[in-house]
């Protein structure tokens, strides 16, 4: 006798530009492989924008980490806790690479692109392998387009779409919401659009916590 496994709907919220999202989209990576022996899974991510007033050209990273972590100090047991958190989910990136802060308004615009087909996986991948191990500018329309194609997307078309200002206003509403509804920090993982959690836990601990929810909570229709 075949029982059917139960929906799970799990929400990522991130930024490609927060180091902690890519190890907690790493750490989820490890956690879904488990979930899907129990569940049908529906896993959606969703924009943040850590800094909501980034002009287009972006900023430089050094000076705008140093104004907002003054103390020598925090930035260093903040970056030794990270190399930690790296070594749990297996990666491995020099978090002094990127030189900017790049807008990420059209990376989510690309995000939300890729996942009408099924890519979304994968263009997040290539956004977070670029800018973190490469230190590519992920708010250039000739990076973002590359990405799309590596991703199976249709490089032509992504470049057209991104000329235009579709999903711009979308994208950045709803990461204003997100943030306005209470999510302090990101990563966040919402389960079944019911309760959530914020932070990238160690993926033994992230897999625990996702399921508490999952069987707390029942997958909306």
């Amino acid at each position: 006798m075949t029982t059917s496994r139960k929906k799970l709907t799990l929400d990522i919220v991130l930024d490609v530009v927060c180091p902690w999202c890519y190890v907690g989209f790493r750490g989820l990576d490890w956690a879904r492989m488990a979930l899907s022996l129990d569940y049908t899974l529906d896993v959606r991510f969703r924009p943040y924008r850590l800094d909501p007033e980034c002009p287009p050209e972006g900023r430089d990273r050094e000076s705008t980490l140093a104004r907002k972590f003054p103390d020598p100090a925090v930035r260093l047991a903040s970056k030794k806790a990270l190399v930690d958190a790296m070594q749990d989910v297996g990666l491995s990136f020099d978090p002094e690479t990127p030189s900017r802060l790049p807008d990420t308004t059209d990376s989510h615009r690309l995000i939300r692109w890729a996942a009408e087909e099924g890519l979304a996986h994968e263009v997040v991948a290539g956004l977070f392998e670029a800018y973190w191990q490469h230190g590519e500018d992920v708010s250039r329309p000739d990076v973002l387009a590359q990405i799309a194609s590596t991703a199976g997307l249709d490089e032509d078309e992504i470049r057209q779409r991104l000329a235009t200002s579709e999903d711009r206003d979308a994208v950045r509403q709803e990461a204003a919401e997100l943030r306005g509804g209470g999510l302090a920090g990101v990563p966040g993982f919402i389960i079944n659009e019911a309760a959530g959690f914020e932070g990238a836990l160690p993926k033994a601990d992230l897999l625990a916590a996702i399921r508490q929810l999952a069987e707390e909570t029942d997958a909306p229709d």
